[in-house]
């Protein structure tokens, strides 16, 4: 079962629960948007009339959508891909379980591999949302979709934000990573090429748990888009206040730009010179820091695309994604010291 631009709004919201799935997986700010006069009819013709209020085509909020709705029928419906229960993954995540603050609704998003064939490296999706929510509308769903078609097993991590504070999320991503390589053999996955990428403040989870941890919870790349870097320097106010509840000692500890060493993973770090959420100089800061410490790295400074622009194909930071896959492609082997 699928939905596509030719069902309405209506047609979704008769699906059993789905509007308490969208709460999860989508989000009721983006839902607000849409025309309520349009609910009957086509996503086709009700795109036309729907608007943003920053510059964005609305038709990418209804294909958002869309592939909110149907990751939910992947999981309910086609069984093609099920949300593991991170801190209990002898049993799936279901819906009720979808505290953001307790290990209950923390869980990962896998493909249900029947039969693997051959090991692919792993990509585990990050998405911002400031420590206070973890938006899956276009930092998660869209570019799972996107490294699976570039040969990833790709996953999506809902961690914990607030109330919930450091180290919650950083020991999220670490378990995370932790379950990848061990089920590597299960899920396809190289387990010697796993990386981490995330958005805004999922951007920093990433940014600072690789700099935390060791072992099988560290990761072998890493990708950073428009990422909350620094806590004490142009931070992003609400995520530094979110995860550390403004003690300024631990501002300090976890402004990545100062956790740096020549240990760290290779990094792929992008922005956009426009993002006003996120000052680019956090990404700068953090481009710095990674050639100080000799760790191979790109780092691009795209001239538009604002803030939360994601796969960015209608801003002018699309070239990202390529860049990345070329980048994660070359060979790092030897490059990292103890």
């Amino acid at each position: 079962m699928r939905f596509t631009k030719y069902n309405s709004m209506n047609d979704i919201l008769a699906y059993p629960d789905m509007a308490q799935y969208l709460k999860v997986f989508y989000s009721e700010y983006l839902l607000s948007m849409f025309p309520k006069e349009y609910y009957g009819e086509p996503f086709m013709l009700a795109q036309q009339f729907g608007e943003t209020p920053w510059d964005e085509p609305f038709s990418n909020v209804v294909d958002q959508l869309l592939d909110a709705v149907n990751l939910v029928l992947d999981i309910r419906e086609n069984h093609t891909r099920r949300c593991i229960s991170l801190w209990n993954p002898s049993e799936d995540w279901v819906l009720g379980n979808d505290s953001k603050s307790e290990k209950r609704g923390v869980f990962l998003v896998a493909r249900n591999e029947l039969k693997v064939t051959d090991k692919k490296p792993a990509v585990i999706i990050c998405p911002g949302g400031g420590y206070e929510n973890v938006c899956f509308s276009g930092e998660g769903t869209p570019v799972m979709h996107f490294m699976e078609a570039q040969g990833y097993r790709a996953f999506i991590l809902k961690y914990r934000v607030a109330p919930a504070a450091y180290p919650e999320p950083q020991e999220d991503l670490a378990e995370a990573l932790r379950l990848v390589r061990e089920h590597a053999n299960e899920l396809g996955v190289d387990s010697e090429n796993v990386m981490t990428m995330g958005f805004s403040a999922g951007g920093h989870l990433c940014a600072s748990e690789a700099a935390l941890y060791e072992g099988a919870a560290k990761p072998d790349k890493i990708c950073l888009g428009y990422p909350v870097i620094s806590f004490v320097k142009e931070a992003h106010e609400g995520s530094a206040v979110n995860l550390t509840k403004g003690d300024r000692k631990l501002m300090l500890e976890l402004s990545v730009e100062y956790m740096v060493t020549k240990k760290y993973p290779p990094s792929f770090v992008w922005t956009c010179a426009d993002d006003d959420c996120v000052p680019p100089s956090n990404t700068v800061r953090m481009g710095e820091a990674l050639k100080k410490a000799d760790v191979p790295s790109d780092t691009y400074v795209y001239p538009t695309g604002g803030h939360g622009c994601a796969l960015a194909f209608s801003k002018s930071a699309y070239p990202w994604s390529r860049a990345m896959i070329e980048f994660m492609d070359r060979d790092f082997s030897g490059t990292q010291q103890d």
